[in-house]
């Protein structure tokens, strides 16, 4: 968990609107009848499906949840709670936990939804986060497989994620150069734009743009 000092804008809020699905699955876009479609909400960050860093996993912005469209079959899901909870005009916390696997096995037109109970206020937010669990769900059938314990924990940062003995280094190419050649001017003057772009922003934007910025 950690607390944020509001110095960051929203940027770009309304481009990030998008469909809540992404498809998984290889060649054309098959029926919904024919697929496994795995409903994700906005609080749960995967990082992981049978072992494989999925990008476009993530939910989206203007969407409380996301559909992944995969194709029938056994999957393992690694994933973290993360929520923003505003503490003042000016503060916020992000809060977020060490990841837990969901497992299910899905069939050709089966809905699951990864879910967990959820907290009422901060307070609640953070002893959820301190050991978290959850369940996937068959939306027909009401039946219900608990998460387990993933193995990883986070150790620090954005998106730290290592194994509970053992820290993994980030790759080269998750390393930006400085850039120290950039204009000053230019770059004050963009900052005086984001920070008014910030205080026009709804509390519902800013809540999506701290997720967001804290994947």
């Amino acid at each position: 968990m950690r607390k944020i000092f509001l110095l960051l804008p929203v940027i770009f809020l309304a481009a990030c609107a998008s469909s809540p699905s992404v498809q998984l699955y290889e060649g054309r876009v098959r029926a919904d009848s024919d697929i496994l479609t795995v409903r994700v909400p906005s609080e749960l960050e995967i990082i992981s499906i049978n072992d494989r860093r999925i990008s476009g996993a993530g939910t989206m912005f203007a969407y409380g949840y996301r559909d992944l469209k995969l194709m029938p079959g056994q999957y393992r899901i690694v994933a973290y709670y993360k929520n923003v909870f505003q503490l003042s005009a000016d503060e916020h916390e992000v809060v977020k936990s060490d990841p837990a696997l969901f497992t299910l096995n899905g069939h050709a037109g089966d809905l699951y939804s990864l879910e967990f109970d959820r907290p009422a206020d901060v307070e609640a937010a953070r002893e959820l986060a301190k050991d978290f669990e959850g369940w996937a769900e068959n939306a027909a059938k009401g039946e219900r497989i608990a998460s387990v314990p993933s193995g990883l924990v986070r150790s620090g940062g954005f998106i730290g994620i290592t194994t509970a003995t053992q820290a993994e280094a980030p790759p080269a190419s998750a390393v930006a150069p400085d850039s120290a050649g950039s204009d000053a001017v230019s770059a004050d003057a963009l900052l005086d734009t984001m920070k008014q772009n910030w205080t026009q922003a709804t509390p519902e934007q800013r809540k999506e743009f701290l997720l967001w910025m804290s994947q």
